[in-house]
């Protein structure tokens, strides 16, 4: 339990440090990018806040999204974040399909509907799984580093 929420503040922590400001994404020469050791990456873009976070190594990591929208008001949507993989365990919209797309993985991404990703359009959450070979290409074209 102490190991999870270790990991749950440090995935807030790495969230608010890799947020992407209102202005565009920062030059990616300005973030220093650590080693890339995770097995893969979920790049979360939603309404209030964007960044990466690693899949666990051993145990699961449960992350609560919460958001204040303009317009829409307070959602939630809670990031179950696996070795494997990534999916939405639930959320505050009204259909659940984000609940209901089911785990991404490395190994399930390319025939799944959505490939890498999970889409929650009420919530205004977007999440994308990469491997960590995918993270350096971006990188490389200037996105920001987890």
């Amino acid at each position: 339990m102490k190991k999870q929420i270790r990991l749950f503040l440090l995935s807030l922590l790495m969230l608010s440090l890799a947020a992407i400001p209102a202005t565009g994404l920062p030059d990616a020469t300005e973030v220093p990018g650590p080693e890339l050791t995770a097995r893969g990456y979920v790049l979360i873009s939603a309404a209030t806040v964007s960044g990466w976070l690693p899949l666990p190594e051993e145990e699961d990591v449960i992350y609560p999204l919460r958001q204040v929208i303009p317009g829409i008001g307070e959602t939630e949507n809670v990031i179950h974040l696996t070795p494997e993989g990534v999916y939405i365990e639930e959320a505050t919209c009204e259909n659940h399909d984000c609940v209901e797309q089911g785990i991404v993985t490395l190994e399930n991404r390319s025939s799944r509907v959505l490939g890498n990703m999970i889409i929650c359009l009420p919530n205004q959450v977007f999440l994308e799984l990469f491997t960590p070979e995918e993270v350096l290409e971006m990188i490389q074209a200037g996105a920001p580093a987890p």
